[in-house]
């Protein structure tokens, strides 16, 4: 398979070697008769446009040629040759973070606060009355408020989460929808643990009216799963921030000239390389 950079000052591909993140190329498939344009990461949004008018009318002359455009799918053999050719693989290339991503940074947020809230707001739990060591006594009117305000904010925390899912889709990141998808569940999970309500206790002989008597051993359970869960949750969509922050960055816009492209220096990929024209590149007998 061979390869051809981009040279923005001679409007034309220049045979190479090897590859940048900011290169723009046309990969040579002999075999299989297709020439696979690749923009790396840091590639420049007008740029990539005049490479690809420019590889289209190359292309054309080669009528055999099929065009493809390496997008999100890379062919596995495409991608493993540009992985041998790229220059600085140990280095973390970041993409442009975008519009979705950048909307799933704030939900994430979001879902990171409630997941150390709701615990917080559990542990009043453990401020109930206790007439015995092992008892925990509580009316039913201040049963019923605990356990309001849970389902309340579980069912936000969860209303989160399924929007960071729908941006993080959106995103089309598959490691950012494994860890929302994850997050969601969990507190899917929650919301429907707690609005179980009084079912998930079971009230002691010499409970009233005015006074349900509960096992301290169930308070204890009751506030650890709550305390798991959203633990769950947090380090889920954590990872998720955490990625998107560490490979992705924000991509300033900016309209080059095309006249301004043409005067630039030619890449350091190229300086100490002779030009050798786009050809035909006839397949061995």
């Amino acid at each position: 398979m061979f390869l051809y950079i981009l040279d923005l000052t001679k409007m034309d591909f220049i045979e190479s070697e090897s590859l940048y993140p900011h290169d723009i190329a046309l990969l040579i498939d002999n075999e299989e008769k297709k020439v696979f344009f690749y923009s790396g990461t840091k590639s420049k949004e007008r740029e990539i446009k005049i490479g690809i008018d420019l590889a289209s009318k190359i292309i054309n002359k080669f009528k055999m040629y099929e065009f493809v455009i390496l997008e999100d799918v890379v062919p596995l053999k495409v991608q493993a040759r540009i992985d041998e050719m790229m220059i600085g693989n140990e280095m973390i290339v970041k993409v442009e973070r975008t519009l979705p991503m950048q909307i799933s940074v704030i939900f994430g947020i979001g879902s990171l606060i409630l997941s150390i809230l709701i615990p917080i707001l559990g542990l009043s739990i453990f401020g109930w009355d206790k007439p015995e060591v092992i008892l925990y006594s509580v009316s039913a009117s201040q049963f019923t408020s605990y356990i309001d305000r849970l389902i309340l904010i579980s069912w936000i925390a969860f209303g989160i989460n399924c929007a960071q899912l729908t941006c993080n889709i959106w995103s089309k990141k598959v490691y950012l929808v494994v860890c929302s998808a994850a997050s969601t569940i969990i507190t899917l999970g929650l919301v429907l643990y707690v609005n179980q309500g009084v079912l998930l206790f079971e009230f002691q002989s010499g409970s009233v009216e005015s006074s349900n008597l509960i096992q301290r051993f169930e308070i204890i359970l009751f506030w650890l799963w709550i305390f798991l869960g959203n633990i769950g949750a947090f380090v889920s969509s954590l990872i998720s921030v955490i990625a998107i922050f560490k490979y992705s960055e924000i991509v300033e816009k900016e309209e080059i000239d095309v006249e301004v492209i043409r005067q630039k220096s030619r890449p350091t990929i190229l300086q100490d390389k002779n030009a050798v024209e786009l050809k035909e590149i006839e397949h061995p007998e």
